[in-house]
């Protein structure tokens, strides 16, 4: 080999592998197929100009050459195809699949008919009289003529159909990969052919035949940018692999002419043998000392080839984590948009949320209003189809409304995202043009689009956590009510029974003549009725107005003394009472009246559970115990009887307000007891088996 292949050489690799790898990507695809056929075509010639270039015979050099000849008249028929199948395939020539046999079939028909001849001159080069290269001879024969004709009406109309695809098409990006097809393979063709008609004037400059090589490396080149920069292809991830491997082939070609050759040349003119053995164990060496540093090229060439995704995925994810605490609906949309406009440069970014009432999708964005867009209207079925990003010119211009269209024209729409979660459509953003005024390049899409399928989940847990919290508020409401409901029932309850007996006795006192006792018993009955109302209404309020607690230094011993001879004074000798003080400190900061209340109370109602067992248990001894203690900063107040205790269906309701099972009692005590616990900072338990209960206030201290 000769260092005049070694473009073709590397060319040959890259187009190979490129050719393979379009290919494998989707070889259901049409456009796919021809593509890389195309791309095949150009590594055959490479592969003929590397035959050429290394042969010292005549006769194989020829056969290079020969099936260069055929190569060249086969590239403007697929040119001609790839342009009725790029960007989007033409209608007509997608029904008619025969098309595509007559227009390669043509050239080939000729290229048969013109074997074994060809019009290519093989020349030795200057320095090397065993190395022959090639030269285009025009003659002109009938066959000749015929596919020269055919190339020529191939280059233009495959160049026609480019241009009016170019007039039709609605997004910068299929306009910038069209006229990149089009500028390039014109390039590539014209080139070709002023390398060729001038190479007599230039050669004498430099190595025409080094040059015409590079025209091949050039081509390669021209394939990575379309399909890498352009996306002419829309490629998987796979593509990166392929191209780590081919330029890995590449460094090691290219190892091989400039060292491995050398040295190779060197040690056969030193040994006056042959040195294809020692040539092998170098290139397997070189390959072995390149293996290790593949992954590092591989993720070098993803950060240069990806660097805006990298970039990209470095912001999302620090958007992402800001946005797993909840938001509410505003709050997150308000995020969401910000986000966008500074990571993107969008200048406005238009949210439209489907309403669960109506099944329309409005307008979040506050001062801004849009025509209704409704689940049928195109625009919705179009998201729903392509479940990515659209860009605004691929929408049917003709089937959406004219009313929206222009809402969107007039906000300088460029793209839509929407908000898929499962099959449903939640919603979907309008991203406007960018302030730099550039286009989205498909990797932004591309990273947008699985951006908002991770925003409608966070979306829709939003929304469950909202629903969840309604459903709360709506639950707390009705608890309320049902309160409100109980607490009317109660008063209602509790003021009857005073009114009928002081309505009836003031009755009596009017219509009848009474004697001088009876007289006064009614009167006192009066009296007792309007105390009994008077006391309801006092319990009333303490429960609804309880005054804010008045924290002050107290003596332990001097409280639970007032506590002793208030209840002391109301048993008997059958119920033992007894205060248990494992507080260290003397002094406690406590409002002493509400807690006498509280605790006296719960003392109150011990006394009362003992006596409703005694009722059934004859000889039954009662006792009630007050403990108290301190964990770490908290105050323990227990109050504990052995009396008849709380039955199990009315433990939940004890803390209501009039809930009593006391003939005579109102049913506020504990309602109120609990409302100055809950007011002085503390909380208020307890636990009741048919042994006893024990009620415990726990209550915050300095």
């Amino acid at each position: 080999m000769n260092i005049y292949s070694l473009p073709a050489v590397i060319a040959f690799t890259i187009n190979f592998s490129l050719a393979i790898l379009v290919f494998l990507d989707n070889p259901k695809k049409s456009l796919n197929r021809w593509f890389s056929g195309f791309v095949f075509i150009f590594a055959i010639w490479n592969l003929s100009e590397i035959i050429i270039l290394n042969t010292p015979q005549y006769e194989k050099a020829l056969l290079g050459a020969q099936i260069l000849y055929r190569t060249l008249f086969l590239i403007p028929a697929f040119f001609l195809i790839i342009s009725f199948l790029f960007p989007k395939p033409n209608r007509k020539f997608k029904q008619n699949s025969w098309l595509e046999i007559v227009i390669l079939g043509l050239p080939i028909l000729a290229l048969a008919f013109s074997f074994p001849n060809f019009r290519i001159v093989l020349q030795p080069l200057t320095k090397f009289k065993n190395i022959y290269y090639y030269q285009i001879k025009i003659s002109l024969t009938p066959v000749f003529l015929f596919l020269l004709s055919i190339t020529l009406a191939y280059m233009g109309w495959g160049t026609i159909n480019l241009m009016r695809k170019l007039e039709k098409a609605r997004t910068n990006r299929e306009r910038n990969q069209i006229r990149f097809l089009l500028i390039g393979i014109l390039s590539i063709f014209l080139i070709y052919i002023l390398v060729n008609a001038f190479h007599s004037y230039y050669g004498k400059l430099f190595s025409f035949y080094f040059f015409s090589t590079l025209l091949t490396l050039l081509v390669s080149f021209f394939f990575f940018a379309a399909i890498l920069q352009y996306k002419i292809l829309s490629l998987s991830r796979l593509i990166t692999g392929g191209l780590t491997y081919s330029l890995l082939s590449s460094i090691v070609l290219a190892i091989y002419f400039l060292i491995v050759k050398g040295l190779s040349e060197s040690l056969g003119q030193l040994f006056q043998s042959n040195s294809f053995l020692f040539e092998a164990f170098l290139i397997l060496l070189l390959i072995l000392l390149i293996r290790p540093f593949e992954a590092r090229i591989q993720h070098f060439i993803d950060r240069l080839l990806y660097k805006q995704i990298y970039a990209y995925r470095r912001k999302f994810l620090d958007f992402s984590r800001d946005l797993l605490a909840y938001r509410d609906r505003d709050t997150f949309f308000k995020k969401l948009a910000r986000f966008i406009q500074d990571a993107f440069g969008t200048r406005e970014v238009y949210v439209f949320l489907k309403d669960d009432k109506s099944g329309n999708y409005k307008l979040w964005n506050k001062g801004a209003k849009a025509p209704p867009i409704t689940e049928n209207d195109t625009i919705i079925k179009h998201l729903l189809r392509a479940q990515s990003g659209v860009e605004f010119f691929d929408l049917d211009h003709k089937r959406n409304p004219k009313t929206l269209l222009d809402f969107f024209s007039r906000k300088k729409a460029a793209l839509f995202l929407p908000f898929i979660y499962e099959t449903e459509l939640l919603g979907f953003m309008t991203l406007s043009e960018k302030i730099n005024q550039k286009a989205y390049s498909q990797e932004e899409i591309e990273i947008l689009s699985i951006f908002s399928n991770e925003m409608a989940n966070t979306y829709i847990r939003n929304r469950i956590i909202d629903e969840m919290r309604e459903e709360e508020r709506q639950q707390s409401r009705i608890q309320r009510l049902a309160a409100i409901g109980q607490l009317t029932a109660g008063i209602a309850h509790e003021i009857r029974n005073p009114l009928n007996t002081i309505a009836t006795s003031a009755e009596t006192l009017i219509k009848r003549k009474l004697d001088p006792d009876s007289e006064a018993e009614l009167k006192s009955y009066i009296l007792e009725e309007t105390n009994r109302l008077s006391n309801i209404l006092t319990d009333f309020l303490k429960l609804s107005r309880i005054r804010q607690p008045q924290p002050k230094e107290i003596s332990v011993e001097e409280f639970l003394e007032r506590i002793a001879l208030d209840v002391e004074s109301r048993i008997d000798a059958t119920i033992s009472f007894k205060i248990e003080n494992r507080l260290r400190r003397k002094k406690i900061t406590i409002d002493p009246d509400l807690l006498f209340q509280v605790l006296l109370n719960l003392c109150l109602n011990g006394i009362d559970a003992i006596r409703e067992r005694q009722k059934a248990e004859k000889d039954f001894y009662g006792e009630l115990v007050l403990h108290i203690q301190k964990h770490r900063s908290t105050l323990v107040f227990i109050v504990e009887d052995n009396g008849s205790g709380i039955p199990q269906e009315n433990q939940a309701s004890i803390f209501n307000p009039f809930f009593t099972t006391k003939p005579e009692g109102t049913g506020l005590g504990l309602s109120i007891s609990c409302n100055i616990v809950e007011t002085m900072g503390g909380k208020m338990e307890f636990k009741s088996s048919d042994q006893g209960s024990q009620f415990v206030v726990q209550l915050p201290t300095k």
